[in-house]
């Protein structure tokens, strides 16, 4: 009986260990999320603004906007320019200012192919003008392993390549912030494009929080910055509407990403650069 119980006991443990593993990482990003947003509660004198707010009062009556990374930032998909350019727009017509956009996105980069960018003198220019950086990458970091190497060797490289995606990401804003202290990066969750039904569903949802938690502990570091959900945007249910091939998304997805990139700057609370 004593023996049964303590395997019983075992079990269980294993269980809540594996529960835990699989849903930390959207515990943690729930939490990060709930304390990034605007506290309307408080008191006039905590001088909480949005960053939008921050966008609306500042000085400038031009902006600029770099855009950086893989195909999604680039606009592949897209007839309209991507997210980006829907992003301006709807920038320009809510601060009443001119908002310059540069798309210096990449089809294929990984995180690596986005540091060795930056350190292109011209590049460095476009960064220490900008007032706002949209990023999106690291999507293609497990993948091209996966197409060249196949999957089973992408899932045997899995912690490497998380490792080494969470070093380069460190890197990037690192990089950033030497050449400009002060511009709001604008940081994209990547989504998923597996459908729920799928048995390999599970895998990448656990993927992509690892993922996307790297993405949110990493802009908290390096602030002004804030990470768009947009896997809130882009559920699987409805691919169909949204999705332009296997992975990019068409027209309605960007739109999708732009609208919920524009709601973050206006919930989320400014912070300075510490």
């Amino acid at each position: 009986m004593k023996k049964r119980y303590i395997i019983s006991l075992f079990v269980l443990l294993l269980v809540i260990s594996a529960v835990g593993w699989y849903y930390y990482p959207q515990y943690k990003i729930a939490q990060i999320k709930k304390e990034s947003v605007i506290n309307q509660d408080a008191s006039s004198d905590s001088k909480q603004i949005t960053y939008l707010d921050y966008l609306k009062k500042s000085s400038k009556s031009t902006l600029n906007h770099l855009v950086l990374g893989d195909s999604v930032a680039e606009g592949r998909g897209s007839e309209e320019g991507g997210f980006a350019s829907k992003v301006n727009g709807n920038l320009q017509n809510l601060t009443g200012k001119t908002i310059i956009l540069e798309n210096q996105g990449v089809s294929g980069f990984t995180s690596q192919g986005l540091l060795n960018q930056l350190e292109i003198p011209a590049v460095q220019q476009s960064v220490e003008k900008a007032d706002i950086i949209s990023i999106n990458i690291g999507g293609n970091d497990l993948v091209q392993i996966a197409k060249k190497q196949g999957p089973l060797k992408a899932i045997q490289s899995y912690d490497d390549v998380k490792t080494e995606y969470q070093q380069n990401l460190n890197d990037i804003f690192e990089n950033i912030r030497k050449h400009n202290p002060n511009a709001i990066i604008v940081l994209n969750e990547l989504y998923n494009v597996v459908n729920a039904e799928q048995k390999y569903y599970p895998a990448t949802e656990k993927l992509l929080n690892d993922w996307n938690l790297i993405a949110y502990e990493t802009a908290l570091s390096h602030k002004p910055a804030m990470v768009v959900p947009v896997s809130d945007a882009l559920q699987t249910e409805d691919m169909d509407k949204w999705l332009f091939d296997s992975i990019h998304p068409n027209d309605e997805g960007y739109d999708r990403i732009a609208n919920k990139t524009v709601t973050t700057f206006q919930n989320q609370s400014y912070k300075e650069a510490q």
